[in-house]
């Protein structure tokens, strides 16, 4: 190496140090300051969500004094219906800081005992399911410290109605949400778990914002029959007789079908299923008067049953009339609101049913929540012909939005 070359490499060098002391040092997030022992700081404070095992969700928090005035903090948002700890947060915040956050989120004193018993427990329920606590739970939850959770009388009972419930919320991905159904499956079969399908809270209801806390409604969801009181009376082999006519009338041209719905329904006129069949085969069979007919003589008769229901907002929305789907469905766009007194409905029940509260939101312009309606139902079934005609409806309007900015575009 020549002695220029030597010198321009001290000169280098030289420069390289110069910078490296002129850095600033990176300040560590204050959630990732180390904290003191637990057991050295008296308890600040212990609070919780006001009736958290109504809501199923919500907020816990723990703080410690430290010397210098300010709270070490831990927070930990738990579903005690079945996910556990789904978040949990630890750091320092001054005392104006924490009075804030506190008094922000409406939370109430509860015993340290008794906190640390509820999350422990949260914790274990969702384990035995097959779900871990978030990641930083073990950093947050080590401010614990030496609080017993032995020294708590009140027993809490995780799940809902004897049953873990597994409420979809808005930052779950579709795909995080099947994961979560399937291992439920695994753990517990197809019954033994609750899913609250709307988990939309703002899309439950029409009239008017939402002006005091939400209630979780849940209902499960089966591949098989429901019970009818009218259907169940039948004979065995006129339930099987019906049954056998539902792949029929969905063929581009069921005339056999529709020419036996019609002797069924003069011999059992108080069956709602048959009505729904004969207007599938009379709109099949290019019968749109007489489709037109039978869903009004089957909203009439039976004004409580879905399909009849859906079949009149399917007209509606090809009309444009997207103001009546409001009407149709009493303002309610939950199931569990619209039937309380049903706990499970059979899945073309709830396709049928987000498809039109998507294909609603979509034409009102709300595409968030069409497309939640959406992700619902590719959870459910992605390849059901409801799922894919909402597909087609949601994909071909942003294809026509992407078309229009680009003609447009200068």
């Amino acid at each position: 190496m020549t002695v220029d070359e030597k010198r321009r490499q001290k000169m280098l060098a030289r420069k390289r140090k110069s910078h490296a002391a002129r850095k600033p040092v990176p300040q560590q997030p204050r959630n990732a300051q180390p904290l003191p022992p637990a057991p050295l700081l008296p308890i600040h404070a212990a609070l919780a969500t006001k009736n958290l095992f109504a809501k199923g969700i919500g907020m816990l928090a723990l703080a410690r004094k430290l010397p210098n005035g300010q709270v070490a903090m831990a927070t930990f948002v738990v579903d005690v219906y079945c996910l556990g700890v789904k978040r949990a947060r630890s750091g320092i915040l001054s005392a104006d800081e924490w009075a804030a956050f506190a008094q922000r989120l409406d939370l109430e004193a509860i015993d340290p005992g008794c906190l640390r018993k509820l999350i422990e427990g949260a914790v274990a329920y969702a384990r035995d399911l097959g779900f871990a606590p978030h990641a930083d739970y073990a950093r947050a939850a080590a401010l614990f410290g030496n609080i017993d959770a032995a020294t708590c009388a009140q027993r809490y009972t995780y799940g809902k109605d004897d049953k873990p419930l597994y409420v979809s919320g808005p930052e779950d991905t579709p795909a995080q949400s099947r994961h979560i159904l399937e291992t439920l499956t695994r753990r517990l079969g197809t019954k033994g778990f609750h899913f609250l399908t709307a988990g939309n809270a703002e899309h439950a209801g029409l009239s008017g914002e939402v002006t005091g806390p939400l209630t979780v409604c849940s209902y499960e969801i089966t591949d098989q029959p429901i019970p009818d009181a009218a259907f169940d009376r039948l004979p065995a082999e006129v339930q099987e007789r019906i049954n056998a006519l539902y792949p029929k009338v969905l063929k581009s041209r069921p005339r056999e079908a529709l020419a036996e719905v019609r002797v069924l329904i003069e011999q059992y006129p108080d069956i709602a299923q048959l009505y729904n069949y004969l207007y599938a085969a009379c709109h099949n069979m290019g019968e749109h008067a007489e489709a037109a007919r039978v869903r009004e003589e089957t909203v009439q008769r039976f004004p409580d049953y879905l399909f009849g229901r859906i079949a009149w907002a399917e007209d509606c929305l090809s009309r444009g009339e997207t103001a009546r789907i409001a009407e149709i469905f009493e303002h309610k766009l939950d199931l569990r609101l619209l039937y309380p007194d049903r706990v499970r409905f059979h899945l073309s029940e709830v396709l049928g049913f987000q498809s039109i509260l998507a294909r609603y939101f979509h034409a009102q312009g709300k595409q968030e929540l069409a497309q939640k309606s959406y992700d619902l139902m590719c959870e459910i079934d992605p390849k059901h012909p409801s799922t894919r005609l909402v597909r087609s409806t949601l994909h071909l309007s942003r294809l026509g939005r992407w078309l229009r900015e680009k003609l447009l575009r200068p």
